[in-house]
């Protein structure tokens, strides 16, 4: 056995896998569940707003971030995009 030999198994054969940018949403819960008061009025007619002002929309590293699924698929870490965790 050569000294090349022992080495070979410290060579990563894989690299790994890159990170891609996902949408998030965030806010409280009854607004991304759509229960939120701007969207409808006293009599409970749509206002036609879509997503109210409570709700904000961001990027994060999908790979990197953390997801609970249960009724919904909830992002309990999310790493900011450009994702960094990549390059550490």
């Amino acid at each position: 056995m050569t000294d090349t030999d022992e080495l070979a198994p410290l060579i990563a054969l894989d690299p790994p896998a890159p990170c891609i940018p996902t949408t998030v949403y965030r806010g409280p819960v009854d607004c991304l569940d759509g229960d939120c008061h701007e969207l409808f009025t006293e009599d409970g007619e749509p206002t036609g707003i879509t997503r109210c002002s409570h709700v904000s929309e961001e990027q994060v590293g999908e790979e990197h971030s953390e997801f609970e699924a249960s009724e919904w698929e909830y992002c309990t870490h999310a790493e900011p995009w450009p994702c960094q965790a990549a390059a550490r």
